[in-house]
């Protein structure tokens, strides 16, 4: 990649003069170094709170069968989970309440699965080109001011971006799954992309200690003369030391050097730097959980997959542990639509299903448990109505209803409020049990 392209994929991520690495190097919110201000009662009312979630969102137009292993999805008269001894049915614990899934699930680290919350919806479509459509949540998620249509991820990151102080609105895509905001289509970027945009070019590397010193002066300079005591206060409190610089500079450096390739284990580690470098609020990834396996005989390539989907999912949380991260994301899956759960017979694999898909949330906002269930629908299965306030099947929540509950349940977890998601999401309804 030539130094040219380089630097302008670097200004598309961090802003023209760089303005997100120096947010990054600093510890000063982006607002301030673009309007060059630190407004007087920003300064003198500045606390800390908690702030609302990024967003790790893994999505697919394949439409794995994520549905047919997971809790909620056992003891169900003909639902026929995957066979194989590495998938036997295993019970294992979401927050205090018992239930049963395929055996990786129960591998888990503990403290993640008390706060996964699976919730059993429809998705509506059956088709893999209506994947746009699904992330639309089928025309409820409304652009700004509730007029004309968007996409899930767009309206999210769309939220969260002030509030998180992150250098774009935009969310990212890091597979080939393509994302748009407010209509406009996004390119993907790969993790190969980003270790390229990075790596050293003759004897330079990236210095955020330099950007640091450099952004620390300018601001001082301004306040020197006509800024007031809370101002200086605020900037003081803001800015990170050189040494905790110095961690910052070498751990992107070694994340960076460890992108290798465009893997989903490449991807969740390019998300959590993006998330460290708030880029945008919403990082979108692959994780292969069977695919789209009409012919997977045996359930073979279902079995294979979400063991080693389990274990990608899982290393989510390791990574954002790592990092200090775990209880500023919250991770959730949304794809085009199911698979089917009764027994297709010899040879086949499952095929299509737009009655029944399962959202996996979890984060510090979420309880652990299983939202609704499974029950008959035509030849096959879907999810059955929730119940808001117990996460039992039926109850107020309408079969119809449950895919814009679940993002309504997603975007709370995430910390948007009540009035900003009606007016973003229409319909459905917040499942309250779902949330901690």
């Amino acid at each position: 990649m030539d130094t040219t392209r380089r630097n302008l994929l670097k200004t598309a991520l961090f802003g023209a003069g760089f303005v997100g690495l120096r947010s990054v190097a600093s510890g000063i919110p982006m607002a301030s170094l673009l309007t060059g201000r630190i407004p007087e009662a920003h300064a003198e009312g500045w606390q800390l709170g908690a702030l609302p979630q990024h967003l790790i969102l893994f999505t697919s137009q394949a439409g794995d069968p994520f549905n047919a292993n997971v809790p909620g999805c056992y003891g169900v008269n003909g639902v026929y989970n995957n066979p194989h001894p590495e998938m036997a049915p295993t019970q294992l614990m979401l927050g205090d309440k018992s239930t049963t899934a395929a055996a990786p699930w129960a591998a888990t680290p503990q403290w993640v699965l008390d706060r996964t919350a699976f919730i059993h919806h429809r998705t509506y479509f059956n088709t893999h080109p209506a994947y746009g459509k699904v992330l639309g949540v089928a025309g409820a998620a409304k652009s700004p001011g509730g007029n004309g249509a968007d996409q899930l991820p767009s309206v999210f990151s769309n939220e969260l971006a002030t509030p998180l102080d992150t250098i774009q609105q935009e969310p990212i895509s890091l597979s080939k799954g393509e994302l748009s905001f407010q209509g406009r289509s996004l390119q993907s970027l790969r993790p190969s992309m980003l270790k390229q945009m990075f790596a050293p070019r003759e004897g330079v590397q990236l210095d955020l200690q330099t950007l640091r010193d450099q952004t620390l002066d300018d601001l001082h300079t301004q306040l020197r003369d006509s800024g007031t005591h809370a101002q200086k206060t605020w900037l003081d409190r803001h800015a990170l030391s050189r040494e905790q610089v110095r961690s910052i500079d070498e751990a992107l450096l070694e994340r960076f050097a460890m992108l290798d390739d465009d893997s989903p284990a490449s991807q969740v580690s390019a998300a959590v730097t993006l998330i460290l470098m708030k880029v945008s609020p919403v990082i979108a990834i692959q994780i292969p959980f069977g695919g789209d396996n009409h012919k997977d005989a045996g359930l073979v390539d279902e079995r294979d997959q979400t063991v080693t989907g389990v274990a990608t999912w899982s290393s989510i949380f390791d990574e954002l542990l790592d990092v200090g991260l775990e209880d500023s994301v919250t991770v959730a899956n949304l794809n085009v639509f199911g698979r089917t759960l009764r027994n297709q017979g010899s040879g086949k694999g499952r095929d299509h299903n737009l009655n029944h898909h399962v959202m996996a949330i979890t984060g510090p906002n979420v309880r652990g448990g299983v939202m609704g269930g499974i029950e008959p629908s035509g030849n096959d299965y879907g999810a059955s109505g929730i119940d808001s306030q117990t996460g039992a099947k039926g109850g107020d929540i309408d079969v119809n209803d449950t895919l814009e509950s679940a993002a309504k349940t997603l975007g709370r977890a995430l910390g948007i409020g009540q009035d900003r998601l009606e007016e973003r999401i229409d319909g459905g309804k917040v499942i309250d049990a779902a949330l901690a």
